[in-house]
Order: C-alpha cells, then structure tokens, then sequence
C-alpha cells in the first residue's frame, strides 16, 4: 500500500480520505462514524446539523412556556449554544442556562446581548 502513496505523491496527485486501521479497529471505527455525535442529533433522534438548538428550544417551551422565550434566540456552534435575545428575570436566564447545559450534547453556553426586562438587584445586608 505505500508503493501506491509513493507512486500517487510522485506523479503529484491528491490523497484525501484515506484511514489506515489495525484489522480489529476497523469494525469499531465504522460503528463510531456511523453515530450521531450528541450535538447533531434531531427532535425524533435523526440526524440535525442544528438538532441541539432545536431541542433546547423545544425544552425551554415546555419547561417555562413560548410565552416566556418567545424573544429569546437559541443557536448553536458545533455543541456550544448561544443566547441572544430577551427574558423576562436574571432568575429565568439563569434557569434556561442550567437547563441548556444539562441537555446532552452541550458542553458550554454563551449568552449573548440578553436583556432582561426586570433586573431585581440583592439588597445588601443591613448591618446592626
């Protein structure tokens, strides 16, 4: 086989695509590539390129209601999920956060131009 590479790579063409495995790699190796990787999967289990955004819309709906994310807008990046938009309390951004990050397939959330509607600030504590 690299009698062929030298001779491909000599003559100036391209080699693109190739694997090289061990015998007893290869069958794990086509059941890892035949797998949805978590991010990309849809709402029935089908591959989505955007499958992850999709579902955590879904899930901040039924969780919080559309009233309450209807101006809110969930992207993705590869399995980072994007914020932007508006919400209603600090209290409710930070419950959508956490329910993002605990769907599978997102390893971080960015929050993007978030404007929240009623910021209550923290009294701070009287001192007697």
């Amino acid at each position: 086989m690299a009698k062929v590479a030298q001779s491909l790579v000599a003559m100036g063409h391209t080699i693109r695509g190739v694997c090289y495995a061990k015998p007893e790699y290869l069958n794990q190796a086509i059941a890892a590539l035949s797998a949805i990787p978590p991010e990309r999967v849809g709402l029935d289990g089908e591959y989505d390129y955007y499958g992850l955004a999709k579902r955590i819309q879904f899930s901040f709906g039924d969780r919080v209601g559309r009233a309450a994310v209807k101006q809110l807008s969930i992207k993705q990046r590869g399995s980072a999920v994007i914020l932007s938009g508006q919400v209603e309390t600090l209290d409710l951004l930070d419950q959508l956060v956490d329910l993002a990050l605990s769907t599978e397939g997102t390893t971080h959330v960015e929050v993007n131009d978030v404007q929240v509607s009623s910021l209550a600030l923290a009294q701070p504590a009287q001192v007697a």
